[in-house]
């Protein structure tokens, strides 16, 4: 998969907006219409991120057409799981409504912080969302105790996927205490109870210490998978991996070609990439340096197929 860059998209100095101020992080996309809209988490002064989103052209992604100027989900309250930051992790359309799982966070004191996995729904066709409970849908269990995040789920077969990150452990990384996580996969028969035991779907490899916001497709009867590496030696990268039932991935990582550029908002790392196909284009959007302090970009696709 030979992906071609096409620049640097937007930042927080694209917005005049005083909830934007420094990271932009995690983009999802979804086609509102003829509109294709990035749902994103923009970080304040103080790095908590609430979800907004950027509207652009789908015939050409570079030209963008609006903003949200106010979030779409907000900080949760105080003392709750979601307090400190929301992300936007997937999308699912169910009975006309819009389904958002997200990512918080919550500060803590022996340890940074624990992140766990949110539902918001939106019935005014994803301008603004709710949340479904103040409770985490995905909170914590034994061996995943500080972080379940980065939820991805697809409705197949009558049945509801998910594939998400989950917390092993901890890790200094070199510039401070970091986590350390894989991916995991669960089933349920409901959109928003998960209990069934996690399956272990990507592991750690080298010097490594995360894999996280997976995308999952399925498509020449397999399932592909998008998702972000985290290791000491490169920051953040992009890798590949497909699977036959779904639960166990097999690693392609080489077959993902994009890789950091010679200078600019992506020079150290790209991460937290989602895909989007609009008719014969798949497009990639993606996070710069500094887990998107650098800002968001995207690329396209030399072909029509993932994988």
């Amino acid at each position: 998969m030979k992906w071609i860059k096409k620049g640097f998209l937007c930042d927080c100095n694209t917005f005049d907006l005083d909830w934007y101020k420094k990271n932009t992080m995690t983009p999802l996309p979804y086609l509102k219409g003829d509109v294709l809209r990035i749902y994103l988490t923009m970080c304040d002064s103080e790095n908590q991120g609430r979800v907004g989103y950027i509207d652009l052209n789908p015939n050409n992604p570079s030209e963008i057409l609006g903003f949200s100027d106010t979030p779409a989900l907000d900080l949760g309250e105080v003392g709750t799981f979601d307090e400190n930051g929301v992300l936007p992790t997937s999308l699912l359309e169910e009975n006309g409504k819009l389904y958002l799982y997200y990512s918080a966070y919550q500060k803590q004191v022996s340890i940074p912080y624990t992140i766990y996995s949110g539902l918001a729904v939106s019935e005014d066709y994803g301008d603004s969302f709710k949340r479904v409970s103040n409770a985490p849908i995905l909170d914590r269990i034994n061996n995943e105790l500080h972080q379940r995040s980065a939820i991805e789920v697809m409705k197949k077969d009558g049945h509801y996927k998910m594939w998400y990150t989950a917390n092993v452990g901890w890790i200094d990384n070199g510039i401070h205490l970091a986590p350390k996580y894989d991916i995991k996969y669960l089933e349920s028969n409901s959109i928003d109870k998960w209990y069934d035991i996690p399956k272990p779907s990507l592991e750690l490899k080298g010097d490594e210490y995360g894999l996280t916001m997976p995308q999952v497709f399925f498509e020449d009867d397999k399932y592909k998978m998008i998702y972000s590496i985290r290791s000491i030696s490169k920051g953040y990268r992009l890798g590949y991996a497909e699977s036959i039932d779904g639960i166990k991935f097999i690693r392609m990582d080489e077959k993902m070609e994009i890789d950091v550029s010679k200078e600019g908002f992506d020079s150290e790392m790209i991460c937290f990439g989602k895909t989007f196909k609009y008719k014969n284009k798949i497009y990639l959007f993606y996070c710069g340096n500094h887990y998107g302090i650098g800002g968001l970009g995207y690329a396209e696709l030399e072909g029509e197929k993932i994988g």
